[in-house]
């Protein structure tokens, strides 16, 4: 038996499962257009899961980038816009999940209630990647002569990279 005061510092349930649900939905999402999204997915799958069990935000962040190196390279190759958008966001959905749910295990363990601490953080960047994906895609609309899939899997990469860069700087 373990001491009261002893944390057992394991990943958040709340935030483990939905970085799963996210990337399975990613790799959902594209899968039947492109086998680059299919190919990528169940390696994606398994290292994020390997990361939510172990604690290793590596892991997470590998699964994550191959399941995104499999969306951008579908949408080069004509994946339609709005699963390349998609899968796109769920992916950074699902990092930012995982990361969050190692985050909250390593300070305050697996014991205490916090679901009502991870909802809103998962909420607030799923509704950023939502807004960051509509925004990409009325470019896409609008633009005069049709602007490839490709330049908007690109210019979604430049945001997640973004995003990437100011949650560095922040930590």
């Amino acid at each position: 038996m373990s001491d009261a005061s002893e944390l057992t510092r394991r990943p958040a349930r709340a935030s483990s499962a939905i970085a799963v649900i996210a990337l399975l939905a990613a790799a959902l999402a594209g899968a039947p257009y492109s086998q680059y999204v299919l190919w990528s997915g169940g390696p994606a799958l398994a290292l994020l899961a390997v990361g939510l069990v172990v604690g290793s935000r590596r892991s997470i962040t590998l699964g994550c980038v191959a399941l995104l190196i499999g969306v951008l390279a579908a949408g080069v190759q004509g994946l339609p816009a709005l699963p390349t958008l998609a899968s796109a966001t769920a992916t950074v959905v699902a990092w930012d999940a995982g990361h969050q749910a190692v985050g909250i295990g390593d300070q305050l363990g697996r014991e205490p209630r916090t679901v009502r601490a991870e909802l809103p953080h998962v909420g607030a960047t799923a509704a950023v990647g939502a807004a960051i994906a509509l925004g990409s895609y009325a470019a896409f609309l609008v633009a005069p002569g049709g602007l490839p899939v490709a330049a908007v899997a690109l210019a979604l990469l430049g945001a997640v990279s973004l995003l990437a860069a100011l949650r560095v700087r922040g930590a």
